[in-house]
């Protein structure tokens, strides 16, 4: 459900898949459709015009699927969460905020997916999602844990604004209070607060700045490790310094203003303004003349728990490709769109053709089998998506002993 920028990238990745036999694109912009369908080219492709918040129509549509993957904005989760549940049908997201209350909802409906013996599994994309695999693969290597950090940078190198993902859910994130796990509750900080130079460990990234930033992870980890010992959880973003300017000017205000005689937010005006994500043409012809010249990202979770007494710290990050080589093989996608959006079909499949526990899921509670497969086939892609890693000891936090391997999960 979602032709728009990760919609576009997921009907284009399974397409390509021999195992996948039909792809129902949904949207409510028929045109949006239409295009990707011309320039798609696949027999595999069924386009419907469809409005994500109508439960009965969509489950009407998904009762002959496997899986209904939701690629609109997060406000449509319930509303597509239950047409799942009427269809009888398994269920995948890529977030699940703004509004983040909406965790809490879609959890009392496990029950539910449990009668009708289906999985959801929500914040499934990149961050979150590709993230808390990777917290759960350090987890699995300690006894017990007490604090998780999430980095995330990304940088599309252009000579003019270019959105990879929907402006509204990045300005709606950016100017909410960041959310840190600490103490056993969830506490609130002043957006673009928490400023950091990280060194991230990539070598055409190195030390940036990041802020805490509003998102999924501290809600998911907070509620699914609290019993394994979790005291601590941020989320800090980097790459961000044009939303902070706007945010610092007030421009991501959601109060209304007065405005040629309407009430309108300068948040909105600003998502209005902003450029939408390119289609696939618009996107190469943006590297063509040199508008687009490269990117760079990477996300990193540095773990702190136990083993047998000693105290580990484990970190590890994943690298997005360039869009230069994204786009050679998928002309529909930006870096971030391809991981995004190749994670989430990759787990689709695999809850599909794997046991997985019925309920309502959140990727860290996945079976390490399926962790395991999933993180060697986004190895095996073109372009890769690698995951990396290193392990440290210390005596104390603040006695460092000893480092330890380097390690490429491939």
């Amino acid at each position: 459900m979602g032709c728009g920028a990760q919609g576009r990238v997921i009907s284009t990745f399974l397409s390509r898949l021999p195992q996948c036999e039909k792809i129902i694109l949904a949207d409510i912009d028929a045109k949006a459709l239409n295009n990707h369908a011309t320039w798609l080219k696949s027999e595999k492709l069924v386009v419907k015009k469809l409005d994500a918040s109508n439960i009965q129509e969509v489950a009407n549509v998904a009762k002959n699927t496997d899986i209904l993957i939701n690629a609109v904005i997060p406000r449509f989760n319930l509303a597509l969460m239950k047409a799942a549940l009427v269809a009888g049908v398994h269920y995948i997201d890529l977030a699940f905020g703004p509004p983040y209350s909406n965790l809490e909802k879609e959890l009392e409906l496990n029950q539910s997916f449990k009668k009708e013996k289906v999985t959801a599994l929500t914040g499934a994309g990149k961050s979150p999602g590709l993230t808390n695999i990777l917290v759960a693969q350090a987890l699995d290597q300690l006894d017990s844990i007490e604090s998780v950090r999430i980095r995330v940078f990304g940088e599309l190198r252009s000579s003019e604004p270019v959105m990879t993902w929907s402006p509204l859910t990045l300005i709606e994130d950016s100017s909410l209070p960041p959310t840190v796990f600490k103490d056993g509750k969830l506490i609130k900080v002043p957006p673009f607060s928490g400023e950091e130079d990280y060194i991230f460990p990539v070598e055409n990234i190195g030390k940036r700045k990041v802020w805490y930033h509003e998102h999924e992870e501290p809600y998911m980890l907070s509620k699914t490790l609290g019993a394994r010992g979790l005291k601590y959880c941020d989320f800090k973003m980097g790459g961000i310094d044009q939303i902070k300017a706007l945010y610092e000017l007030g421009l991501l205000n959601n109060k209304p203003i007065e405005l040629g005689g309407s009430r309108i937010t300068p948040q909105k005006i600003v998502a209005k303004l902003l450029p939408k994500p390119p289609s696939a043409k618009e996107l190469i012809k943006k590297i063509e003349q040199g508008i687009i010249t490269d990117s760079t990202g990477c996300s990193v979770v540095e773990v702190e728990g136990l083993k047998n007494d000693e105290r580990l710290q484990i970190t590890l990050w994943a690298i997005d490709p360039s869009i230069k080589d994204v786009i050679t093989y998928y002309p529909v996608a930006t870096d971030d769109s391809y991981v995004v959006g190749v994670s989430a079909s990759l787990l689709a499949l695999l809850i599909t053709k794997m046991s997985v526990e019925p309920g309502v899921l959140t990727p860290e509670l996945l079976p390490k089998k399926l962790r395991e497969e999933f993180i060697g086939l986004l190895a095996m892609q073109k372009p890769p998506i690698l995951i990396k890693g290193k392990r440290e000891s210390w005596l104390s936090f603040n006695e460092k002993a000893s480092k330890k391997e380097v390690r490429v999960y491939v």
